[in-house]
């Protein structure tokens, strides 16, 4: 044999390994950021709800319950111990009032409420020389939004996912139909008649089958399925996420963005999920 027969064999069997690496080094470097904040404060009484890019500021004072909306960021100081997160931004409305919530990690345990403490602290300044303090939920995942596109024709034949380009319509439609109940697809498969079978699981804990047209016209059926029969093979992995805002909160396993031929974003797929 030709040693550079040989070579070349070896080179390509070093490249396709080489290829192998990287693509699981892409998959285990999916940053993790922190994607909302749930923070709350007495004395004066106050909440804090905020995602990446908006938050819904909610205080009591003397007039009564008072509700703002802010837009801006999150940033995180990851080179601190323990790492600060800041959310800062600007009100909608006028005269524009700044928020500025900086939380970091420690036990906080509320004034008010018994219980175990929270795992962070926030101070927050919304007017000058106007503070407050509290306890925060910090939940923080994958970052959706730079998550690798799904590579539909490079799905193992049993990943129910390499169909969904030709079934998102049906797969939207039963979506809508179940609205907010709707928290995940099991999975969908095409069935006869031009129509396509779409497992939803719910927000409830429950699951329902829905039937829709595959152009994803006209109006489906939704039925409930028995807890008691065998689970649908094959589903569950990967679970399909709607395309809502904000994006789904996972922080382990794989995400990947699922779009349809012209780029519109159908979901996101979590296989692997905990």
């Amino acid at each position: 044999m030709d040693p550079r027969s040989r070579l070349t064999r070896a080179g390509r069997r070093t490249l396709a390994i080489a290829a192998l690496v990287v693509a699981a080094v892409a998959h285990a470097q999916q940053p993790i950021v922190v994607q909302a904040l749930e923070c709350r404060g007495e004395e004066p009484s106050w909440r804090l709800d905020a995602g990446r890019a908006s938050a819904v500021y909610t205080s009591l004072t003397a007039r009564g319950k008072r509700e703002v909306v802010f837009r801006g960021s999150v940033q995180t100081l990851a080179f601190l111990a323990p790492p600060v997160t800041i959310w800062r931004g600007d009100s909608t409305h006028l005269p524009r009032e700044t928020l500025v919530a900086t939380v970091r990690e420690e036990a906080c345990r509320s004034t008010m409420a018994d219980g175990p403490p929270a795992t962070h602290r926030a101070v927050l300044s919304v007017k000058a020389g106007d503070a407050v303090t509290g306890c925060c939920v910090v939940r923080a995942g994958f970052d959706a939004r730079v998550a690798p596109v799904a590579d539909f024709a490079a799905k193992k034949p049993d990943d129910w996912a390499r169909l969904l380009p030709g079934i998102a319509p049906a797969v939207n439609l039963c979506l809508a139909r179940e609205g907010a109940r709707a928290k995940a697809v099991a999975k969908a498969w095409p069935m006869n008649g031009g129509t396509s079978g779409v497992r939803i699981l719910q927000t409830s804990g429950a699951a329902v089958d829905c039937v829709a047209n595959t152009s994803g016209r006209g109006t489906p059926t939704i039925t409930a399925v028995d807890p008691a029969k065998p689970p649908l093979p094959n589903a569950g992995n990967p679970l399909l996420y709607p395309a809502r805002e904000p994006p789904p909160i996972v922080a382990c396993g794989r995400l990947e963005r699922a779009q349809g031929a012209r780029g519109a974003l159908i979901g996101y797929l979590h296989y692997d999920p905990c």
